[in-house]
């Protein structure tokens, strides 16, 4: 019994100076990673990328490295990070997995603003996920006018095309948005208009429009010969008149209401699977 007591101390002992130990010493990288992340909201240097991530190797090397260096200019400019994610194949859908790439990785700036041109090869899908400031930078009628630019470039496999493209557009937005007018549905920034030009074009239109019709009866005119009498207007059948009667049964009108469009413009959001909010919106091509 006394034997047993001893052996129970030992076991006790050793548990208390392990227990101990992993309090005092420094913990593991790995632990260390993980606490930095989850408590003070630190992306480790593990997951930290490129804002240029092409994973479906659709690009050349030399325009990878164009388009990267043009990323990291404006996203230092506008304080944002600008980035592009290819990808062959992904589980879930395009938005989810687009959003949890932002929540989960970072991109070597502590901004709290992004966008992310996302494209999954494996069902043709695109997506711009925002957060931060650039979801109002990016509104809803934004990002639907944005799909259209880049969607016929992805059609005709020309990648390149549709990421500089986007590259010039997330510019223009954002400093729209750094100017107090976001590209909007109601805000659209008017374009230069040439006014003299379009007064001269108005006038010559007018003119071939009183023009063309004159010449038309002039030429008509060029049978025409001199009579002494009316013989020619006379009609030597007669007139013969029927009896014709209208009658009016019923009356019936069908009306359709006018399909209103339900965008007041703005920026919708969702929540990500780490509880963040996100704008964004996308299709396929």
């Amino acid at each position: 019994m006394k034997r047993q007591n001893k052996y129970l101390k030992q076991i006790v002992l050793c548990f208390t100076t392990a227990l101990l130990l992993a309090i005092a010493l420094p913990a593991p990288k790995v632990y260390a990673d993980f606490y930095g992340m989850w408590e003070e909201n630190e992306i480790p240097s593990t997951r930290q990328k490129e804002r240029l991530v092409d994973e479906a190797d659709l690009l050349t090397d030399s325009e990878e490295a164009a388009l990267l260096s043009k990323l990291n200019t404006l996203s230092q400019k506008h304080q944002s990070n600008i980035v592009i994610l290819t990808v062959d194949d992904y589980t879930g859908d395009a938005e989810s997995y687009s959003d949890d790439y932002f929540d989960y990785n970072g991109f070597q700036a502590d901004y709290d603003s992004g966008v992310l041109f996302f494209l999954g090869m494996s069902d043709r899908a695109y997506w711009f996920s925002t957060y931060g400031s650039a979801i109002y930078a990016f509104t809803d009628y934004g990002i639907s006018e944005l799909g259209d630019t880049v969607v016929p470039y992805l059609a005709d496999g020309d990648y390149y095309g549709a990421f500089n493209r986007y590259i010039e557009v997330a510019d223009n937005y954002f400093t729209l948005y750094e100017e107090g007018t976001p590209f909007d549905v109601s805000s659209q920034p008017e374009e230069p208009k040439n006014i003299p030009l379009a007064i001269g074009i108005c006038i010559i239109i007018g003119l071939l429009g009183a023009l063309i019709p004159l010449f038309i009866m002039v030429a008509d005119l060029t049978t025409v010969r001199k009579s002494v009498n009316a013989s020619g207007y006379q009609s030597h059948s007669g007139i013969k008149l029927t009896v014709h009667n209208d009658k009016f049964i019923r009356a019936t009108t069908n009306r359709t209401r006018r399909a209103e469009s339900s965008s007041s413009g703005g920026s919708s959001t969702h929540s990500s699977s780490s509880g963040s909010s996100h704008g964004g919106g996308g299709g396929h091509f």
